[in-house]
């Protein structure tokens, strides 16, 4: 079985690579601001979760005191 790249058996003119790098980077660059919108996401998730945890033990306290 002979040995293949994965772009197949022709090479890619100059042109072409210049299209596939700047099609590469674009996706990077959106794929990376994908990755710091659901970052922030969670992160803005877990700080209102902590804060809703608290408040619940806050009244779950004050009841069981009574």
């Amino acid at each position: 079985m002979a040995n293949r790249s994965s772009r197949g058996d022709q090479k890619m003119s100059p042109k072409e690579q210049r299209e596939f790098n700047k099609w590469l980077k674009t996706n990077a660059i959106l794929g990376s601001i994908l990755a710091i919108g659901m970052m922030a996401m969670a992160l803005a998730g877990s700080n209102s979760a902590g804060r809703s945890d608290t408040a619940i033990a806050a009244i779950t306290n004050v009841a069981t005191s009574k």
